[in-house]
């Protein structure tokens, strides 16, 4: 990201400098050097914020605070959010544009709508985390590429959706626009239950299965994939699924429906479960192209690079040597002393196509629709 001279935002205060805001907070140092940022945390917080140079200035009092900012972020739990909110509805100007980052967004907006006559309120919820917390994790590279959901209402003004719109995609987000309980529905359903459903399949596994608990080194892939996010602490779920609680209670119905159905056709006509096959990799092979309409989507290729020292380098800078630049990068597949499969995004088909065929030409083994 190069830096920008200016933006409307002058002075930025943000509330909650942990991974989330410090992220945030870094990356609109690097981006908008210029702009004087604000955070609002515990004394240990703000000074380590402080010296990892993410804000100018540690306040404790969030009415001093917010009192000259022209936006306010409130980076927080969402419980934390919802107390936070009448001190900054208090305290700051009525042409202050205030946003949150909670994953949650109805129960926070229709709060909102009543603390802040002037409509200044506009919920966010940036899709994006690590597996670490705290300031120490903040990265300033976190919302590059990432998506960042904005979910105005009827009462939103335009020019101050715009506004937020054009910072959040300076600072390299993808952003997607969406009411506040359409959004609540979709977390649950593509959030909210693969967590709780990769709690119950770990415990079922782990716990309650006859054998299996005694020889989990036998998992493999599969297994390790849908039961990654069984690992996530319940402190960050708490106000999750207290504040979605009616969504996610709703799509729990649907999956278990669909469970029953699928148990229904193992126990009676297994045969007839093609068809069960058949549908969901047909939907699954629709993921990329639903986004259209909200964001552009990436072009994805599959590139296998043995496992040997250098690999890796040797494929970004074939790629770097080209000026082609990679959006997104994951690790896939691994195989031991063999290699892994990484799935590399890029801007659009034309960049894909050029990528593909300069790793091709480099020896590499490219896969993917383009």
């Amino acid at each position: 990201m190069k830096p920008l001279q200016s933006f409307p935002f002058q002075r930025i205060t943000i509330i909650g400098v942990g991974l989330i805001g410090g992220s945030l907070a870094l990356a609109i140092k690097q981006r908008f050097p210029a702009i004087h940022i604000t955070g609002v945390d515990t004394t240990q917080v703000l000074k380590r914020a402080l010296d990892r140079h993410a804000i100018d200035l540690a306040d404790k009092s969030i009415g001093r605070a917010v009192r000259s900012a022209d936006l306010v972020i409130l980076a927080a739990s969402i419980s934390s959010i919802s107390k936070i909110l009448p001190r900054v509805a208090k305290n700051c100007s009525p042409n202050t544009i205030v946003t949150d980052t909670g994953s949650v967004k109805r129960i926070l907006v229709e709060q909102a709508q009543r603390l802040f006559p002037n409509w200044n309120f506009i919920g966010g919820h940036p899709m994006t985390g690590s597996e670490f917390s705290g300031i120490n994790a903040a990265h300033l590279l976190l919302f590059q590429n990432a998506l960042y959901v904005l979910t105005p209402t009827r009462t939103t003004k335009k020019q101050s959706l715009h506004l937020l719109e054009k910072f959040f995609t300076a600072l390299d987000a993808r952003i997607c626009i969406i009411d506040p309980a359409t959004h609540d529905s979709v977390v649950a359903a593509i959030s909210h239950l693969p967590q709780l459903a990769a709690v119950a399949l770990m415990n079922s596994v782990g716990k309650h299965h006859p054998d299996a608990p005694n020889h989990l080194a036998l998992a493999a892939g599969g297994f390790r994939d849908m039961t990654r996010i069984a690992s996530s602490p319940f402190k960050i779920w708490k106000d999750i699924l207290s504040a979605n609680q009616k969504e996610i209670s709703k799509v729990l119905r649907l999956y278990i429906k669909q469970l029953n159905k699928i148990k229904s056709l193992v126990d009676t006509t297994p045969d007839r479960l093609s068809a069960e096959f058949k549908t969901s990799r047909s939907l699954r092979s629709r993921i990329p192209r639903s986004m259209k309409g909200y964001l552009t989507p990436l072009v994805e290729l599959a590139v296998f690079v043995e496992d040997k020292p250098g690999e890796l380098a040797r494929l970004t800078s074939s790629l770097a040597n080209h000026n082609v630049n990679i959006k997104d990068i994951e690790l896939l597949k691994v195989r031991e002393e063999r290699g892994g499969t990484f799935r590399l995004a890029f801007e659009n088909r034309v960049v894909a196509t050029e990528a593909a065929h300069i790793l091709q030409g480099a020896g590499f083994d490219v896969g993917g629709k383009w």
